[in-house]
């Protein structure tokens, strides 16, 4: 984040506000992210709200950033109580709306700096005094599997420390997570070396497949202010090389990321640019990669250097086995190399083509081509359609081409088009201090081959044909995930198994499917409103005037991810246009913000942005990309019309692509000129993605299975139940020793031998009530607690629980916030006073009377209690007591107006039955389900019977 010429550009996650450098800017006082991931699609909405407390109007932005891989599917504004929703349409029609509505007034509009592999969308609103705005926008994204491990990315950078602040996670899969990781937060620079774990984050495992992450600091803990990217990591269980096949109401997705298999031995042929543009800090960060590079590849391996400029350099003529000896040549070969002359592509992709094809063709060896350039070819041929052409017609073995585009000058419409028509991806280098670990992280990825030429073979007449996704692969890596989806056509059939075949190290590999074993996943029940029946058996297609399910957006999404990589593989003009016409159909159908479509908002006048308070930057740099805005590519410029009436944004489409990972570097600023009216009218917005898709990063990547059953998912409560009270509540603390109460069941894996760690040092957290609850119980049947806050008075006593047999009374004297001592009688009396300053979250007091354990821990704001019940029948009095005849039953956890709700059926012993919906917070050692004022009045109504007369 920046302050420039009057605005802030924020590079993140988040509500960032707009004004005058003298004038106070609108406060953003909440902002939650809440993400649902489903079998490794996610969910994200993001909710923030503004409050102007100034006497007169403010500008207010809503400007987020989110991931490249992501598909805006809708954006809400709330003003005074009226919703104003986005509409995605074709983008020329929607180019038409825009025009109308900026014809009325003036378009204002200005493009930011953004951080990596991201994009962004932007909209200003006019936050009348005393007035609030929430923002929402929903987008979701197909998480992609890279080395082992899921990666979910949240950016945030409120600008600013925010009263509410939550981002909570809820991960659901079909198998056991086996690893679950929170790095602290970061930026886009990469380091070497273990991160360490973010230490206030909250990892709970609500059970083995499913997990819940909460991270919610306090105002003090946002101090200075939060800048960065929250991530979540984690993996499945592959013990038996299975993996998934997953049908919902009528469509299927296919997992497989198979586990054992041997690596194969590789010949790889490195292409490397040393023209004069790569002097100085580039070729010196090339250097350092390669050496990274060069020490990892193993001695079955084979190599081939080539490096050019106007004409080519080689190390050795042909390839050589990765010996020590060899390697250390290279690295010598490498030190050595100088940058100067011009750029020869053409010359230096042919020649490398060629050595790689004489080489290929070796049973049980993989071949493929690394290609780096930071320019544009100036030597011999430079027309970017005969460079490829040639390319792919000589390479008739369809070996991979993976291409980096080194620095803001290199051509990327070159690298993406290269990699896409040649089974590769490319991506995009930055110059920045972390660029020879960019370059060295992207081998890693590809630098061992498992299987080659993967065919996915489904039986005759079980899919809709033209449904579904690619089912064939050139190469799966370790570490990935390969992924089919498609519409199925008959159950049984898909029911009765399936093969996936490939190449391996050693032979041929075929993975049979066998019958019924894939899992059938009902539509999703929640209490409110009444329940749908289950959907299979069912004819298909689906019924068609339901909501489309998650299975069938996920289909859509990756459908549209694989089409906009097939359009960087043709050259017919008519093909492309039918291909883009595919496109436009399920993007409109399934509300989704592409290359092809774009979002329009409408605003009241009175809620337009005032032009004239906002400046932007004069010049714009004409050698900078951004995803949302390009102009050395030629992209239109925002078009600023002085027309009363209406003010209208809109967002020229960018160059960057599908899986292109381009991202402009963070020092760069971009900004528009603006013209300021005060004429009435409408205010408009437009948001899309780029018009060009890219073969750049492997992200539809379908997997194989060995065994395939079908099965009926279960339900929340028909998972298994660990009895024990540290396996029903506990959390990930990493760096701290678990107590004897507080455990996690976590099992961390990685793919590469770690650096120790460090040890860390806990610090106490400040925190505020709204974040501690203050009491809990935990019910038979609930594998997590119930938590609420009680109306109690300052410095009075109330009885928490007591029993008559045996002898037993428990009181706490409730002080400021929360219970401050609480003094037991038990045959002798005996007190404890809450101490501040323990953070180690053990247990200063627990007992067990009468099947209920009741236990007191230490937080900032005083002592914490729950009352663990494990049958209803408890001879116990107090208001710790009130659930104590009660069992539960946790129904489903559903993402409601951005939030998560649980909904949480209690029955009494006498069979009356309540249903409740709770919200989620981090209580103990991990999350409870709270229980608000309302309705814990349902079951305390006078708390004054409990209080202790005389204290």
């Amino acid at each position: 984040m920046g302050i420039y010429k009057g605005f802030i550009a924020c590079g993140a996650f988040l509500m960032c506000l707009v004004s005058s450098q003298k004038l106070k800017t609108p406060e953003v006082y909440y902002l939650h992210v809440t993400s649902e991931i489903d079998f490794r699609f996610a969910k994200t909405v993001v909710t923030s709200k503004v409050v102007n407390k100034e006497p007169g109007a403010r500008e207010a932005v809503f400007d987020l950033t989110l991931p490249n891989e992501a598909f805006i599917t809708a954006f809400k504004l709330t003003i005074n109580g009226t919703e104003i929703n986005g509409k995605v349409k074709e983008k020329e029609q929607a180019k038409q709306e825009f025009e109308a509505a900026k014809a009325k007034g003036q378009s204002a509009g200005h493009i930011v700096a953004k951080p990596r592999e991201t994009n962004k969308f932007q909209i200003q609103v006019n936050v009348a005094a005393q007035e609030k705005v929430t923002f929402e926008l929903t987008y979701r994204e197909l998480l992609t599997r890279t080395k082992g491990l899921y990666n979910h990315v949240i950016y945030i950078n409120p600008g600013q420390v925010v009263d509410d602040l939550k981002i909570n996670v809820l991960i659901k899969e079909s198998r056991n997570i086996t690893t679950i990781k929170t790095p602290p937060i970061r930026n886009d620079l990469l380091t070497e070396g273990p991160e360490g774990t973010n230490q206030l984050a909250v990892v709970d495992r609500i059970s083995p497949t499913k997990v819940f992450i909460s991270y919610e600091p306090s105002r003090a803990e946002q101090e200075p202010g939060i800048s960065g990217q929250f991530i979540v990591q984690y993996d499945v269980d592959r013990s038996d090389n299975a993996g998934d096949i997953l049908v919902m109401d009528g469509y299927f997705v296919h997992f497989l990321a198979p586990k054992g298999i041997e690596p194969m031995p590789m010949d790889i042929v490195f292409v490397l640019d040393k023209s004069g543009s790569m002097s100085g800090t580039k070729m010196g960060q090339l250097q350092e990669s390669m050496y990274k590079i060069i020490d990892d590849i193993r001695q079955e391996d084979k190599i081939l250097i080539i490096a050019f400029d106007s004409s080519l350099s080689y190390w050795k003529p042909e390839f050589v086995q990765a010996t020590s000896s060899n390697k250390n040549a290279a690295k010598e070969y490498i030190r050595k190399t100088d940058a100067s002359g011009g750029t020869n592509i053409d010359l230096s992709l042919r020649e490398g083509l060629q050595k790689l094809m004489q080489i290929s063709g070796t049973k049980g060896r993989a071949s493929l081509m690394v290609f780096l350039t930071d320019g544009q070819a100036t030597s011999g041929e430079t027309r970017t359609e005969r460079i490829l052409e040639y390319v792919k017609k000589q390479n008739e073995a369809q070996l991979p081409i993976f291409s980096l585009a080194f620095g803001r000058g290199a051509d990327f419409d070159i690298v993406k088009r290269l990699a896409a028509q040649n089974n590769g991806f490319a991506r995009k280098i930055y110059e920045d201090a972390d660029a020879a670990l960019q370059i060295a992280g992207f081998y890693e990825e590809i630098s061992t081959v498992l299987l080659k030429n993967v065919s996915f073979n489904y039986v005759d007449g079980t899919l809709y044909d033209t449904t579904v996704t690619e089912t064939n692969f050139n190469t799966y890596f370790r570490g990935t995930e390969m992924v089919v989806a498609g519409k199925v056509k008959d159950l049984n059939k898909l029911q009765s198994g399936m093969t996936v075949n490939g190449e391996g190290s050693r032979n041929s590999v075929s993975l049979r499917i066998p019958a019924n074993h894939g899992i059938i996943i009902p539509w999703p029940v929640h209490p409110f409103p009444p329940r749908p029946p289950r959907p299979f058996p069912t004819p298909l297609p689906p019924v068609t005037t339901r909501n489309p399910g998650m299975m069938e957006k996920l289909w859509a999404y990756l459908s549209i991810k694989q089409m906009l990589r097939d359009k960087d593989t043709l050259n017919s003009p008519a093909e492309i246009k039918k291909l883009e016409d595919k496109i436009l159909q399920l993007s409109l159908k399934y509300q989704f913000v592409t290359p092809l479509t774009s979002m329009v908002v409408t605003l009241p006048d009175k809620t337009k942005a005032n032009p004239s308070e906002v400046k932007a930057s004069e010049s714009i740099p004409t050698d900078s990309l951004s995803s949302s805005w390009s102009l050395n590519r030629g992209a239109p410029a925002p078009q600023l019309m002085p027309n009363g009436g209406a003010n209208a944004m809109m967002f020229p489409p960018s160059v960057s692509s599908f899986g292109s990972q381009q991202r402009a570097p963070p020092s760069n600023r971009f900004g528009s000129n603006r013209k300021s009216s005060r004429r009435g009218g409408g205010n408009a917005m437009m948001f899309y993605q780029s018009l060009s898709s890219s073969g750049v990063q492997q992200t539809i990547q379908p997997r194989i299975l060995s065994g395939f059953s079908v099965i009926s998912i279960p339900s929340w409560n028909s998972l298994p139940t660990i009895p024990s009270f540290d396996a029903r509540f506990p959390r990930q603390r990493p760096q701290r020793k678990p107590s004897l109460f507080f455990t996690t069941t976590t099992t961390t894996t990685t793919t590469t031998t770690p650096k120790p760690v460090p040890p860390s040092v806990p610090k106490a957290r400040t925190l505020e009530k709204s974040q501690v609850p203050s009491f809990g119980v935990i019910l038979p049947g609930l594998a997590k607690p119930l938590c609420f806050d009680l109306p109690m008075s300052s410095s009075s006593m109330y009885t928490i629980l007591k029993s008559t047999s045996p002898g037993y009374r428990m009181d706490g004297q409730f002080g400021t916030e929360m219970i401050n001592k609480i003094t037991v009688r038990d045959g002798r009396v005996v007190s404890f006073t809450a101490d501040r300053r323990d953070i180690t979250k053990t247990p200063v007091y627990q007992k067990n009377i009468n099947d209920v354990t009741v236990t007191a821990i230490n937080t900032p704001l005083g002592l914490q209690l729950w009352a663990e019940f494990t049958t209803t029948k408890n001879d116990v009095e107090g208001f710790a007591a009130i659930f104590s005849d009660y069992s539960g039953k946790l129904v489903d956890i559903v993402m409601k107006s951005g939030e998560f709700v649980a909904y949480v059926d209690l029955v009494k012993t006498n069979g009356q039955q309540t249903s409740l919906g709770a919200i989620t917070k981090e209580f103990g050692d991990g999350v409870c389900w709270y229980l608000d004022s309302e309705t814990i009045k349902k079951f305390y109504t006078n708390m004054s019977q409990f209080q202790v007369a005389g204290v």
